[in-house]
């Protein structure tokens, strides 16, 4: 298995490339092959994890002429290790043919050997391996040499995978070279729902190549760059450091210094690789061995199908798997404009003669790029199709979340534009903002949306997210919050679902409009009231046809509470219940006869003294309300008639004192109603509304 633990710097130049979410695990199309699962239970025969310590014969018997005259790494001198009771014959070994890997007669590698030749387990089991060296043997062989490695490491990929491209382990490590997830992206091996480049011969054996060639160069010598393959780069430094050695075969004698599959891994590649090398030997001179898969290449567009292409290639679904076993769902990925795909050697001018007339003309289906903001609902909505057969069309279990990004092949048809009769509301703090080089958007959050994701997505910090919305970074983002975000001006929002400050209302939270207009919703108004002698929440509440609980939860304030005379209270009532002496709160002032505009702008007193000195204050309040505009840009809404106001989409600055300007228009406002009230009569027991 091949993992990449990194410990400090990467061990490649190249930066980090996470793999792309995998929808669902490859273990539906990928499993470990009966030639390993039976090889894994003989070790535990060939090799107990308390046997006695093993022979090295490099020391043992230097004068049987067995051993070769080039070793992997010298032991020092010393007493030799002789294993109890051993008689075996082991002249069978002169003479044999080595492979391009160093060899060391370590007991290990003889044990292979012998299991190889005289088991009928391994017999059957090395047989079958050899059968398949061919498959894919020569670009293998190519590669490596391209690489300037040893062309015995093929070996190795046996022994991971049986050279069953479709092989994988417990570990999730998967393809010819056994690549688990993070290492394979390292390499630059594509994993997603529709392809698996670990699983791509090619892609992997290059991506093999590379990544043992730089373990090689990291430690030097073949042994240590087998075992770093297999353990772990990281974990093997580690040991290296903790006992004192950089000999491999010293440290597979160590307690605990390296696993126990690792201590077998460096002895099986190299007997694996002697059998190789000697054939007629280990029984296998009457080897028929598969021929080289051959095979012509092709373009195609995204999402083309196995089966088309089989038609135009006048060859089978099943030969094309066989050929690109990283497609996991028969197509070819609809995230890429055009995909190479293998047809059987002699077949590409087949395909091309026959494509033009095989491809669709107009294709049912098309690719599409979930957005942030979308799921599979939404987008089947979109596309005029339902969840199931989106579900059925991609190959996804009912399980399986989509995420932004994701690709999907939908309906080729003309997507339904969302439409809203009123622009949605969009709550935010009373705050303004003013960036260069950025743009007001609000985001809805979708179920499973996080926050410090979202900020990603958008090029944004968590800081930021945090200061332009009333979030806690604690809590769970829930279904239909509005965001309010300002982006870069560069970024590209089609690939999520934004709203602009045109296409939304904005409200500032706590604000008299915002109050108002969620009250206008549910069909009722929003009254102050003022408290009068022998008036107690509960004479208030029927007065108003509303219960003591919806009181005092709109004014936040305990059901004990004893009221004082003149203390001033919100009322939520329906219009038919408003009293005479406050419909002055909902209903706006009529014009007064003779009241025309003055050549300065300026309202003139009309010939009723008393009635002008009334209008006064509640005219100044509505001059105030006219000039204010929503901070973030937005729309605001009439009180009067809910009805959106355009306003500057650009974002303003916090400006000194921003807090303070907010609270004279406040206090101007209350100073109005004051006003109001003493032109009307505190015995009305009303102020006027906003």
């Amino acid at each position: 298995m091949c993992a990449l633990w990194l410990a400090g710097a990467p061990l490649v130049g190249a930066s980090l490339v996470s793999a792309r979410a995998v929808a669902q695990s490859v273990a539906d199309d990928a499993q470990e092959s009966d030639e390993l699962r039976a090889l894994r239970l003989a070790e535990l025969e060939l090799f107990p994890p308390h046997a006695e310590p093993l022979v090295d014969l490099t020391q043992a018997d230097r004068g049987l002429g067995l051993v070769p005259g080039s070793l992997t790494s010298e032991v020092p001198d010393g007493e030799p290790e002789v294993a109890t009771g051993t008689t075996r014959d082991l002249s069978w070994l002169e003479g044999l043919t080595l492979p391009d890997i160093p060899v060391r007669w370590d007991e290990r590698v003889i044990r292979y050997l012998e299991f190889f030749r005289d088991d009928p387990r391994g017999r059957a089991l090395i047989r079958s391996w050899m059968v398949r060296v061919e498959r894919y043997g020569p670009m293998i062989r190519e590669t490596l040499r391209a690489e300037g490695m040893p062309e015995d490491i093929l070996y190795l990929a046996m022994i991971e995978s049986g050279f069953d491209p479709r092989a994988r382990s417990d570990a999730g490590a998967v393809g010819l070279w056994q690549f688990v997830s993070r290492t394979g992206a390292e390499y630059g091996l594509s994993q997603s729902h529709w392809v698996d480049e670990r699983m791509d011969p090619e892609a992997a054996t290059h991506a093999g190549a590379r990544y043992l060639g730089a373990l090689h160069t990291r430690f030097g010598t073949w042994e240590l760059a087998f075992a770093a393959y297999n353990m772990g780069y990281g974990a093997l430094l580690r040991s290296m450091r903790k006992y004192g050695t950089n000999d491999f075969w010293r440290l597979s004698r160590l307690e605990a210094a390296l696993p126990y599959e690792t201590n077998l891994y460096v002895a099986k590649v190299m007997a694996c690789a002697i059998v190789g090398r000697n054939l007629e030997r280990f029984g296998l001179g009457d080897l028929l061995r598969e021929p080289p898969l051959t095979w012509d290449e092709v373009e195609v567009p995204a999402g083309t199908t196995l089966a088309q292409i089989a038609r135009a290639s006048e060859s089978t679904v099943d030969e094309l798997r066989r050929l690109n076993p990283s497609l996991r769902r028969d197509r070819t990925p609809p995230g890429r404009a055009l995909s190479s795909v293998r047809v059987p050697g002699g077949r590409g001018a087949t395909f091309a003669e026959r494509w033009p007339r095989v491809r669709p003309g107009r294709p049912a289906h098309v690719p599409y790029i979930v957005r942030l903001g979308e799921d599979l609902s939404t987008v089947a909505h979109r596309f005029r199709t339902t969840e199931a057969s989106l579900r059925e069309l991609n190959a996804l279990a009912a399980t399986d979340v989509v995420r932004p990004g994701f690709d999907l092949m939908v309906p080729a048809v003309a997507p339904r534009e969302p439409r809203c009769a009123t622009p949605p509301v969009v709550v935010v703090p009373a705050r303004t903002f003013t960036y260069e080089g950025r743009r007001q958007v609000f985001y809805r959050v979708t179920r499973g949306d996080r926050l410090p994701e979202i900020a990603r997505f958008f090029g944004v910090s968590l800081a930021d997210v945090r200061q332009w919305n009333e979030v806690d970074p604690r809590a769970t983002l829930q279904d239909g919050l509005f965001l309010q975000l300002f982006v870069p001006s560069d970024f590209d929002t089609s690939r999520a679902v934004v709203l602009t400050p045109d296409e939304v209302q904005v409200l500032v939270m706590g604000s008299e409009e915002f109050y108002e207009h969620h009250v206008r919703q549910e069909g009722r108004v929003r009254l102050r009231y003022r408290v009068r002698e022998g008036d107690s929440l509960s004479t208030i509440a029927n007065r108003f046809g509303i219960t003591v609980g919806s009181m005092c939860r709109i004014n936040v304030m305990p059901r004990d509470t004893v009221l004082a005379i003149g203390q001033e209270l919100i009322v939520y009532t329906t219009p038919e219940r408003v009293p005479p002496e406050l419909r002055a709160q909902i209903e706006p002032e009529p014009e007064e006869a003779g009241t025309a505009p003055s050549p300065t702008g300026t309202d003139e007193p009309g010939e009723t003294g008393a009635a002008s000195e009334t209008e006064g204050p509640r005219a100044s309040e509505s001059d105030d309300e006219s000039d204010t505009v929503a901070p973030s840009g937005g729309h605001a809404a009439d009180a009067s008639e809910g009805a959106p106001r355009a306003a500057d989409a650009t974002p303003r600055d916090a400006q000194d004192g921003g807090g303070d300007a907010a609270s004279e228009r406040e206090g101007a406002r209350e100073g109005a109603r004051e006003g109001a009230r003493e032109g009307e009569g505190a015995s009305e027991g009303a102020t006027p509304s906003e």
